[in-house]
């Protein structure tokens, strides 16, 4: 598919060129492009009929399942954006996303209303009963910098921000000279939360590309389920967050077996585990993806080899992916060199439009740099890094995971750097401890081990720390536990372990 389109014209497209391929998967439903865009033009007229219009936002408060797919089809055609609320979320979390949005229109399965806003019910079905009748839906034109989705990320301050994002940011990276693993004949589960960016990945990757979705109902994919979608679906392309690859590679490093390629990130990859994959699966590539939501899914990939386990600093980020570019910039601004760490800015096709209706942060994020003799809009992602003299990327630390203590200024990441390198620890992360006043008290470290070294204790972590760091740097308190908690974007919970520091 060489010609980008806006995604629901993409889906028009493939069901048009190739009606019978399957799209989408789910339990023992199989439903076809042409199925799925018959399935998407009728819920247009049904969300038209309920006062959708071009340019709203609508939230939908579906579980994940095909449905879900053919619903969102539907708002794009109506020329408007979607964003996926999980209907499990409390109800002041969705009440704070609404007020966000402004919604015009909340579809779910209940009805009732969400502190005054009526919901509209979408009864389940199957896509099949939802495509009878069909005819075709006279969609308004949408352009590819037009809004199609709303991503809500937490970031590091807790506070959930919509990331308005273009037709463009999803698309950029698929089709032709796009990432490998996606278009006919590829198959790839769907298990990203549906409020994260790697939903996009994971669905709108193959969708727009001819390729099969998998839907994964459950809340994480895990090795058993791998093992049965590989056999069963044919899945041969997974995107898994670092934590997660992590415990894939523990608990059942076999279950990768089939796949053709692995994209792994969100976190700083573990070398350790990295490494285990490697002595298994040699010839199947391994990718480190990084990217921020604001710059839709990946701005940079890296293929990980056995050299890259001892780079100093970590695994690389590595170069970017198609339609993005990233500059390294000093404090004042201007473009640092190579080998000198500032912070990272990216710019390109895959840049969100901004923060649903907050212009203030919006213009804090999102600025106009100079480049190469031009102006360029670009998004500060807090990120530190650096470009070594082959121009491959390299992640150094959060500017707000530098802090001070003691007067002496700590890079968190340089003490989780320097715990993996102890033989027995499997995963670790370090927390600054604050106060009520947010002043940091001390930096505390959790650590998990695999089986054979259980009986790390933090005495003996703390003498190894002893030789990598400066006693400054080490420590104060050190707890081992069974596993790091994960988020419900599977990430290791950095906040909860700030909260379990502070008890």
């Amino acid at each position: 598919m060489s010609t980008r389109l806006p995604l629901h014209l993409a889906v028009r497209r493939i069901a048009s060129a190739n009606p019978d391929a399957i799209a989408l998967v789910h339990d023992t439903e199989r439903v076809s492009y042409r199925t799925l865009a018959e399935a998407g033009d009728n819920y247009a007229r049904l969300l038209s009929s309920w006062g959708v219009q071009q340019g709203d936002i609508v939230a939908l408060m579906l579980p994940r399942s095909a449905q879900l797919v053919a619903v969102q089809l539907g708002v794009l055609a109506c020329g408007a954006a979607y964003t996926g609320i999980d209907p499990r979320w409390p109800v002041s979390r969705v009440s704070s996303i609404l007020d966000q949005l402004d919604a015009p229109v909340v579809v779910g399965r209940t009805p009732g209303d969400i502190e005054g806003r009526p919901v509209r019910v979408i009864a389940p079905e199957s896509v099949v009963s939802a495509a009878a009748d069909p005819a075709p839906y006279n969609s308004p034109e949408v352009s590819l910098d037009d809004a199609a989705t709303v991503f809500f990320t937490s970031g590091t301050t807790g506070v959930s921000k919509g990331v308005v994002t273009t037709h463009r940011a999803v698309t950029r990276m698929f089709g032709t000279a796009g990432l490998d693993g996606f278009g006919p004949g590829h198959v790839t589960p769907q298990a990203a939360p549906l409020p994260w960016d790697m939903y996009a990945f994971e669905l709108w990757g193959q969708l727009s590309t001819g390729g099969t979705s998998v839907i994964v109902g459950e809340d994480h994919l895990m090795p058993r389920r791998l093992r049965a979608l590989i056999a069963d679906e044919g899945v041969d392309t997974l995107w898994l967050t670092t934590s997660l690859f992590n415990l894939f590679v523990d608990e059942d490093v076999e279950c990768f077996a089939g796949l053709k390629q692995l994209y792994v990130g969100g976190e700083k990859q573990s070398p350790a585990h990295v490494g285990r994959y490697l002595e298994r699966f040699a010839d199947v590539p391994i990718w480190n993806g990084y990217g921020p939501a604001e710059n839709c899914m990946l701005t940079t990939l890296h293929r990980m080899g056995p050299a890259d386990l001892s780079v100093p600093g970590g695994i690389p980020l590595g170069r970017i992916v198609p339609g993005t570019d990233v500059v390294v910039v000093r404090d004042d601004g201007s473009p640092a060199p190579a080998k000198e760490t500032g912070e990272i800015l990216v710019t390109g096709d895959g840049l969100a439009l901004g923060y649903v209706n907050d212009p203030v942060l919006t213009g804090t994020k999102f600025i106009e740099i100079e480049v190469d003799g031009g102006t360029r809009r670009a998004y500060r992602t807090g990120d530190m890094g650096l470009f070594d003299s082959e121009g491959v990327l390299h992640y150094r630390d959060r500017i707000d995971r530098q802090i001070k203590l003691n007067g002496n200024r700590l890079e968190l990441g340089d003490i989780e750097s320097a715990a993996r390198r102890v033989e027995a620890v499997r995963n670790c992360a370090a927390v600054a401890v604050r106060d009520d006043n947010g002043q940091v008290q001390h930096i505390a470290l959790y650590y998990s081990t695999d089986a054979d070294h259980a009986g790390l204790t933090p005495r003996e972590l703390r003498k190894q720390l002893a030789t990598m760091l400066p006693a400054y740097a080490i420590p104060t308190a050190m707890e081992r536990l069974d596993a790091l908690p994960i988020s419900a974007n599977g990430k290791v919970d950095l906040r909860a372990l700030g909260e379990r520091g502070r008890r």
